[in-house]
């Protein structure tokens, strides 16, 4: 499903290969991509609250993908996310269901699975 303006991705994912798996994926789609490793750092990147959305591995090392999404929502105008996962536990779900906007994909899904995502999110997206 095409998304008809370029949007400002925001990934954090430990796993490099998945990161640029990702990556590939959301440039392919024409989107800008900004990746990082941890949820640490990407809350130190300036153009966090302008991104379209947000595309956030739940197991993270250190601070956790709900965690993060937890400190970037209690601004209020938090870009819409989605909690990426390899482990299928319906306790991922329930925490997502008490963040904004917040959907969840899980690990292995398709390009086209993961465009549909993207889109919408951006969909949602202020």
């Amino acid at each position: 499903m095409p998304v008809n303006k370029q949007a400002h991705v925001v990934i954090v994912e430990d796993d490099p290969d998945v990161r640029d798996s990702l990556c590939a994926i959301i440039t392919a789609l024409g989107h800008q991509c900004v990746a990082f490793e941890s949820a640490e750092k990407t809350l130190s990147y300036q153009q966090l609250a302008d991104c379209d959305c947000l595309l956030v591995d739940f197991n993270l090392p250190g601070m956790s993908g709900t965690d993060f999404l937890q400190e970037v929502q209690q601004d209020g105008d938090a870009p819409p996310a989605c909690l990426y996962t390899g482990r299928v536990d319906p306790r991922i779900h329930d925490a997502a269901a008490g963040l904004k906007n917040t959907l969840v994909l899980e690990k292995g899904n398709d390009s086209n699975s993961i465009a549909n995502y993207l889109q919408q999110l951006l969909d949602q997206s202020h």
